[in-house]
């Protein structure tokens, strides 16, 4: 870090100068090329693209360089679909249709635009050097985020139980998911620190941070500003890169059960903070629209995203031109408040299923398990008390819940490296599910548990005699 002081022409006199000492804090920019994977560092980038891309549109150019099927061969003269609250969107030979069903390098550029002015007046990066890009949704970006950074041996801290896509992409590349402890609030600070040290010492080379920030996947953990802040000051004291995977952000609740209200749209991460271009962040429309679309956007530095473009563009070429006009379309319509309204509807939908989960875990789990009734997201957290007082892993209850046709996840999917310790952890999501299929659902784990509260007491008895 330097400073600088800086000289202001005009009304601001020396007299003014000599009076108020100004400083501007400088960050020197991270230099990515020590960031990237080796196999990132050597892709080349797709030769064919850049000769023949540019010149698509130019006007009296002929185009005998790029494969490209003729239009006529499109078997295609109208796309269209209707929605829910009626909005109808189509796409026709003039209104966008055979560009959508051409090759087409970057995506639809009008979604590209429309989701960079929403990272700019809801997220509010605080450094410039940052730009979108479209993806074809997040699991597909993960791999290929993982894939630009990870080498074998480095390491990527997590909490000590996150997405399980992301752990095995990890893993794949040949990287190690370090866990960390985490509390409601995500990734605890002190821990944090205490594990890069531990990571140092070992000789590991640490290269990043990975978080779920809003309805952590599985935790439902949702980052306070304030922690956000500390970890990101923590990351660039060690020089990590920050991905932030904000799926959830969409879905936020009001904490109090009895209320009515819902938070509407807006968003929490690490961009705010970020001072000197380290912070990646993946959104998607699947949580929001439609999984099936495999439509997001990464926003992140300039140098990672020319990097991250280069890479789509030898594989997905950013996803469904198609998708992406539909998605377009929708949001164009909608506008501001349409796409409001429609959050606002969904998180009336997914906190009623949450609160009906909660008040079920009141009735049925009292003194059988400890959870948190999650604020984002769309799962709740579940230990087992049983479990927990026999060090026993949560996959034993799978079985016997499976029996009961009731299906949850084993904390174990989640696990990070860092711990030999069994998970004791049961992921329940309420996003699915009917509200008497929720409440039933319960109640038949609450069944399952206490016949292992049992257990374990007649255990404990039988080892004390």
């Amino acid at each position: 870090i330097r400073t600088s002081r800086v000289s202001f022409p005009g009304s601001f006199t020396a007299e003014c100068a000599r009076q108020h000492t100004l400083k501007i804090l400088f960050t020197m920019p991270i230099d990515w090329e020590t960031k990237l994977s080796a196999s990132a560092r050597r892709r080349p980038t797709n030769a064919l693209k850049e000769l023949c891309a540019p010149l698509l549109h130019k006007k009296g150019m002929v185009l005998l360089g790029g494969g490209l099927p003729s239009a006529q061969a499109f078997p295609f003269t109208k796309i269209s679909a209707e929605f829910t609250d009626g909005v109808k969107v189509s796409l026709s030979e003039g209104k966008g249709l055979l560009s959508a069903l051409q090759y087409n390098a970057g995506g639809v550029a009008p979604l590209r635009e429309w989701a960079s002015k929403l990272i700019a007046a809801k997220v509010k990066p605080l450094c410039e050097d940052w730009e979108v890009t479209l993806t074809a949704g997040s699991s597909d970006a993960i791999e290929k985020m993982f894939g630009l950074l990870v080498d074998e041996g480095d390491v990527v801290f997590t909490e000590d139980h996150t997405y399980s896509a992301a752990l095995s992409n990890i893993r794949g590349y040949g990287g190690v998911a370090w866990g960390v402890a985490a509390d409601h609030e995500g990734v605890l600070p002190a821990a944090f620190e205490e594990e890069i040290e531990r990571a140092k010492k070992q000789g590991k080379t640490i290269k990043a941070l990975y978080v779920v920030p809003i309805g952590a996947n599985p935790s439902g953990a949702v980052m306070s500003p304030g922690r956000c802040k500390e970890l990101y000051d923590i990351a660039k004291k060690h020089n990590l890169i920050v991905l932030e995977d904000c799926a959830y952000d969409w879905l936020q609740y009001t904490p109090d059960r009895k209320s009515k209200d819902v938070p509407g749209l807006r968003f929490g991460g690490f961009l705010p903070y970020d001072s000197d271009s380290r912070v990646i962040r993946l959104d998607t429309v699947s949580k929001f629209i439609a999984p099936g679309l495999r439509t997001g956007w990464l926003t992140g530095p300039k140098p990672f995203v020319r990097h991250f473009s280069k890479l789509s563009n030898l594989s997905t070429h950013c996803g469904s031109a198609i998708s992406q006009s539909m998605v377009l379309s929708l949001l164009q319509q909608w506008g501001e408040e349409g796409l409001q309204a429609h959050i606002e509807k969904l998180q009336r939908m997914y906190q009623t299923r949450r609160n009906i989960v909660a008040d079920a875990f009141d009735q049925h789990l009292k003194g059988l398990a400890d959870w948190r009734v999650p604020d984002a997201g769309m799962f709740f957290w579940l230990r087992p008390k049983s479990l927990e007082a026999e060090k026993k892993d949560s996959r034993s209850l799978i079985p016997i819940l499976l029996k009961h046709n009731v299906l949850v996840v084993p904390g174990g999917i989640f696990k990070a490296e860092g711990s030999d310790a069994p998970s004791p952890w049961l992921r329940l999501a309420f996003s699915y599910a009917t509200d008497d299929d929720l409440k039933k659902g319960v109640e038949k784990l609450a069944l399952v548990l206490k016949e292992s509260a049992v257990a374990s007491e007649e255990k404990e008895k039988a080892s004390s005699s």
